[in-house]
């Protein structure tokens, strides 16, 4: 099992969403284990090693998977539109 953390970024973008999306995030989150399964929508980011994206309708949750240490860094919450 792997261990999902936050970075400061992260936790600033949860505080600015709406508290049904908080609660849908950290529902989605809570069940997050590698391998992914296949209902999540996950996609590998172009040109980067090791990071990906989840997306929970229109958030978008950038993260960086480590396998040596078995954690998920959340980098980034955000809306679709302020996220790239």
């Amino acid at each position: 099992m792997y261990n999902v953390l936050f970075t400061k970024k992260s936790l600033k973008g949860l505080d600015k969403l709406a508290s049904t999306d908080i609660k849908r995030i950290l529902l989605t989150l809570k069940s997050f284990t590698y391998p992914f399964p296949l209902k999540y929508n996950i996609r590998k980011m172009v040109g980067t090693i090791g990071f990906y994206r989840l997306r929970v309708g229109n958030i978008r949750i950038p993260f960086e998977l480590d396998h040596d240490r078995k954690e998920i860094w959340i980098r980034k919450i955000a809306y679709r539109g302020s996220i790239y």
